[in-house]
């Protein structure tokens, strides 16, 4: 038993310091929160039951503030020890709070609920957008190296895929399948048989994503409708420059008349209509400066219409 300087009423308030051995349930999924767990040592795991069966999760402990079944079972890993602070101290406390932060944390509460409810609904109607969203969001803390290419766990994504999307297995299974048949990873099995999802190119991978969010809004890339005579210009444009345009802040710059010069062999009148289309599609930016008109543009963009022009069809694929 602990004493410490939380209080209720006059008299100073004993809490319990429990020491739980690895494995050994601090409390159970569906069970009404009495108590408020403080773990001051060791490590705990918070695991939910699934279809699939119990998968461990990291998961935001509410059931104490708005008195509905908990979420989540909570079972220590290794040896811990942990403050138990029951509900009458804790609402005792609560209730020395201003009543606006009291209504504001029951606020948030029935909210995240709610939001848990949802996601469901969300991930229903455009699943590839939640599993591709999700890969994004786990690829920068847990993705590792394999075969010289970025790699993630299948096993990771399937089960975040059900507490994020609200997808169960076969339906996760189902979209990872769909993103290697239009080629953007690629699905394999390593000697211990453990699956990994590998990304082949980033890139593509960040243009499905904005395809995906793009469909969503009924709209389409910019670049997909851009003539190929345009593009033609831009890659000339990208040609020239490599020998004499120059590097600032803005972009590169290049000489209209540089350009004008190294294509001497087409039309006049097409050459300008291809850099206005360009310009319209705020692709280049054309200026005036001192006695000659240049040419500005990022480097990247070519590179950019060449991958969405390529990948589109794919993008677009049926692979139900």
């Amino acid at each position: 038993m602990e004493r410490t300087q939380l209080k209720t009423g006059q008299r100073p308030v004993q809490l319990n310091a429990r020491t739980y051995k690895p494995g050994e349930v601090l409390f159970e999924e569906g069970t009404r929160g009495r108590e408020l767990f403080i773990v001051q040592e060791g490590r705990v795991g918070v695991y939910k039951i699934t279809p699939e069966g119990e998968t461990e999760l990291a998961q935001i402990e509410m059931s104490l503030l708005d008195n509905l079944p908990r979420s989540a079972t909570v079972r220590a890993i290794e040896e811990s020890k942990a403050l138990i602070v029951n509900e009458a101290v804790f609402q005792a406390n609560l209730a020395k709070a201003p009543v606006w932060l009291t209504s504001i944390v029951k606020i948030v509460v029935s909210r995240l609920r709610d939001a848990n409810k949802r996601v469901d609904q969300t991930a229903l109607r455009d699943r590839d957008r939640g599993v591709m969203s999700l890969i994004l969001l786990l690829l920068p803390r847990f993705k590792y190296e394999m075969s010289s290419r970025i790699a993630l766990s299948y096993d990771l994504t399937i089960a975040e895929a059900y507490y994020v999307c609200r997808l169960k297995k076969k339906e996760s299974a189902k979209v990872l399948a769909g993103f290697e048949k239009r080629g953007i990873v690629e699905i394999g099995e390593d000697t211990e048989h453990k699956k990994h999802i590998v990304v082949k190119d980033m890139e593509v991978l960040k243009l499905y994503h904005e395809y995906l969010t793009l469909k969503s809004e009924q709209k389409k890339f910019r670049e997909a409708n851009i003539p190929e005579e345009a593009i033609a210009v831009l890659s000339n444009i990208a040609y020239v420059a490599q020998k004499s345009g120059r590097e600032t802040e803005e972009g590169v710059i290049l000489s209209k008349a540089a350009l004008v010069e190294d294509l001497s062999d087409k039309s006049p009148d097409q050459l300008e209509k291809s850099l206005l289309e360009l310009r319209r599609r705020g692709l280049v930016n054309i200026m005036p400066q001192e006695a000659e008109t240049v040419i500005i543009f990022q480097p990247e963009t070519l590179s950019r219409i060449k991958k969405i022009k390529e990948w589109l069809p794919r993008f677009e694929m049926d692979v139900s």
